[in-house]
């Protein structure tokens, strides 16, 4: 190799090191998934209730699938840190929480 290549490598070096970190950023890495999952269509049950406790910080109590004004949804029942009992409910198609 000449030493016309070498700046290159380097500089494909830094940004393949340096990549990741632009990610890790905005997001943590379970978010991420969730956002993958849920632009796909395939925010699990699970997911959504593990999504819930994390963002409530409570504990889930129950979760389920429903139908809701002709909406596909999870229904995630949590127990607050305060002691409140929510019920969220999550689109699977989006991630987003109500």
């Amino acid at each position: 190799m000449g030493w016309a290549m070498q700046p290159r490598m380097l500089l494909v070096l830094v940004i393949m090191l340096f990549q990741p970190m632009a990610h890790a950023v905005d997001f943590e890495p379970s978010q991420v998934k969730w956002q993958l999952a849920a632009r796909q269509g395939q925010l699990s049950l699970s997911d959504a209730a593990d999504l819930v406790q994390r963002s409530t910080g409570g504990r889930v109590l129950s979760a389920q699938a429903v139908r809701e004004q002709g909406r596909e949804l999870y229904r995630i029942k949590v127990l607050t840190r305060q002691g409140e009992v929510r019920i969220v409910l999550v689109d699977p198609a989006t991630g987003r929480m109500e």
